[in-house]
């Protein structure tokens, strides 16, 4: 029975509501505490959708939706619960990314072939009161959120993390013909962008620099909901002689290369010392890279639940990105969904970034966090933090006090149930 005041929201996004995903369990920490009976959600990937809070899942994947266009297939499925099924982590990508292929794919889900049928049905069973889209960078996901928002009458709230729109550069980094077609997607994604903002009626944005940088362009009711953890504050834990450093996340990016940067920083403070990384490499030759790094140990791939234990077992906590000159440009609205999580366990935190991202301006100026804008400051901090182990608990409470701010889920939750159910 649906709930009073409470509205039927449809969630359109890349991936599904998820445990597992960084992306997937963001946007499901938004929902703690929302009548699963009233969510439903379209994606075209699922790993390990999150059925605690979410029961109606219906997924198209971008080879069905080409089975759809040149075959007119039904395509589609409604994602139930499987028991005693072990969930891939990451759906491998069929394609390589580039201008030309997202391109390629976008004309393929423009052609609204793969809508005929069940995926209509689904819809209509669940009669939406209010449309939620997670922005990309696919323009057919915001032509499709317009149809739907036109065609149910129901209001339209997009949920942002992304600067895409500001891309005048081609990010795919390809060669070639894929990177000449760059213009033609751009201006495609573009146009479908600004027909989408015209109708959103709310934009929640996930950093401060994000909702300026838009607001210059679109005038939209906005405001800002940072990244939520569940994490509570470690137990204070003995000095080790030997501190463990520690890594935890994606390497895309160019972040393996600061990694690398950070490690050697660290053999010359400390020769004896070593950078432990735990994530998903995205390349062999990113790989490679990093094991000729003596001081980099590759720990592999962790699930969410002992990424939380490490946290908290580990004396310094690192983040890095990188700083050539096409990142300092392409990654200015970083922003980890680890940043929370790690503010929120208590360990020590150093944060190696370039000085304009976002996430680098945000630690700073809540003085939340060792930052480091360039080698010469990551040797000093470093050497400080080795040395002086009692100076490693410096911004414990200022990071509790901005945690209890802007990331504690059940508020933030709270506040995003608040804007779906009033928004008009």
């Amino acid at each position: 029975m649906k709930d009073d005041g409470v509205k039927r929201i449809l969630i359109l996004s890349n991936e599904c509501l998820s445990s597992v995903t960084s992306n997937g369990r963001t946007l499901a920490n938004f929902f703690i505490g929302y009548p699963k009976e009233c969510l439903a959600q379209f994606s075209v990937q699922s790993v390990a959708p999150d059925y605690e809070r979410c029961e109606r899942y219906f997924c198209v994947t971008d080879k069905e939706a080409l089975q759809a266009f040149t075959r007119g297939k039904r395509v589609g499925k409604r994602l139930q619960p499987v028991k005693q099924e072990i969930m891939p982590n990451t759906i491998p990508r069929a394609y390589p990314r580039t201008a030309l292929t997202m391109y390629l794919r976008d004309l393929v889900w423009s052609s609204k072939r793969w809508q005929k049928g069940a995926f209509t049905e689904f819809v209509e069973e669940f009669r939406p009161e209010v449309l939620l889209l997670q922005a990309g960078d696919c323009a057919f996901m915001f032509r499709l959120a317009r149809q739907l928002s036109k065609k149910y009458h129901i209001p339209l709230v997009i949920y942002n993390t992304e600067g895409y729109f500001f891309k005048k550069h081609d990010y795919f980094r390809a060669k070639g013909l894929a990177h000449w077609i760059y213009p033609i997607f751009r201006r495609r994604f573009c146009k479908a962008f600004r027909k989408t903002m015209k109708m959103a009626s709310y934009t929640i944005y996930n950093c401060k620099a994000l909702q300026q940088d838009y607001a210059e362009y679109f005038h939209v009711p906005s405001e800002v909901l940072y990244t939520a953890t569940q994490v509570e504050p470690r137990d204070q834990q003995a000095v080790r002689k030997q501190p463990r450093i520690t890594y935890l996340g994606k390497m895309e990016v160019g972040r393996h290369r600061g990694l690398i940067k950070l490690a050697n920083i660290l053999a010359e403070v400390s020769p004896d010392s070593r950078l432990d990384v735990y994530g998903k490499i995205p390349g062999e030759s990113q790989e490679n890279e990093m094991r000729a790094c003596k001081h980099l140990n590759l720990c592999g791939f962790v699930s969410y639940d002992e990424v939380k234990k490490i946290m908290c077992e580990s004396d310094i906590l690192v983040h890095v990105e990188c700083f050539e000159d096409f990142y300092r440009v392409d990654s200015k609205y970083a922003f980890s969904t680890k940043i929370a999580d790690t503010l929120a366990c208590g360990t020590c935190f150093l944060f190696f970034a370039p000085k304009e991202f976002a996430c680098t301006r945000y630690l700073a100026e809540n003085d939340a966090a060792f930052v480091a804008t360039d080698e010469t400051e990551a040797k000093k901090l470093l050497q400080m933090l080795l040395e002086a182990p009692e100076k490693r608990a410096l911004h414990f409470e200022n990071a509790q006090k901005l945690v209890k701010a802007n990331h504690q889920a059940e508020q933030n939750a709270a506040r995003f149930a608040e804007i779906l159910n009033t928004v008009s």
